[in-house]
């Protein structure tokens, strides 16, 4: 059973968490060989949603797979990041292994977790589950504040959203929900002076990701380095959710069981 997130309780999630090696743009800093496990252990202490791991050889199976993990592999001759008419992103290795898994469409919402994120916390997933709460939205995700050092970080992709104020997420301390309007590498691309940071962990409705994995990429997601562009440009609605790197939990998924919770 999975938390209701609305006050009438009428959206109950499933989602699937994929957590994937070699998703997106590598972060450099990050230890490849521990880093998939500290992301499953993040993610399946969220307590939100089924966890598999898609890892990209066998030896990382084998060990996250000592950790309790269930694990699927990826050809990444096929998927991998510099693959022609693909961005860097993965929405197609995400929609393939998803469709692989779960092929009668059991799991409503496909979460996608790169392993190389020092900053993720278990909560991130409950966050998401916020953002998707209107039946409106076909993808989620979150934006953090953005650090001085970050804005000329061409590294890290900027975001500005429009904020709902009548949207407030009691659980999460300090959060909030809006739509997003645009993001960017260069902050200078962007409109007005509430720019955020992208956290890059995305959830999808699974009808969306099909036809996102349809469409062609086009040349600015190519320079952005983001699938988001493309689901923008195609006129799906993608919600955020606000939040920060030590945001205090309020209540737990687990505690929202039954409850009665707007968010």
């Amino acid at each position: 059973m999975f938390p209701a997130f609305e006050k009438n309780r009428s959206m109950i999630f499933n989602p699937l968490i994929i957590v994937a090696s070699e998703l997106g743009i590598s972060n450099p800093s990050v230890e490849k060989k521990s880093s998939i496990v500290n992301a499953f252990r993040q993610v399946n202490d969220s307590g939100i949603g089924s966890v598999i791991v898609d890892s990209i050889s066998d030896d990382q199976a084998s060990e996250v797979k000592a950790h309790g993990a269930y694990t699927v592999q990826t050809d990444m001759s096929e998927f991998g990041k510099d693959h022609n008419y693909r961005s860097n992103s993965g929405a197609e290795r995400i929609a393939a292994t998803v469709n692989r898994f779960d092929r009668y469409y059991t799991h409503d919402i496909v979460v996608a977790v790169p392993d190389d994120m020092p900053e993720l916390k278990p909560y991130h997933m409950q966050a998401l589950m916020y953002a998707l709460s209107s039946s409106e939205v076909g993808v989620a995700t979150m934006v953090a504040p953005l650090s001085e050092g970050d804005k000329n970080d061409f590294d890290v992709i900027k975001a500005t959203v429009d904020w709902n104020s009548d949207r407030i997420v009691y659980p999460l301390e300090g959060s909030k929900v809006g739509t997003l309007i645009d993001v960017r590498r260069d902050i200078k691309k962007l409109d007005g002076d509430d720019i955020y940071k992208l956290v890059p962990i995305h959830a999808w409705r699974r009808g969306p990701l099909d036809r996102l994995v349809a469409l062609p990429p086009s040349d600015r997601e190519f320079d952005e380095g983001t699938d988001l562009v493309r689901a923008i440009d195609a006129g799906m609605r993608i919600d955020v959710t606000f939040v920060t790197d030590n945001m205090k939990v309020l209540i737990t998924p687990e505690e929202l069981i039954g409850d009665e919770i707007e968010g």
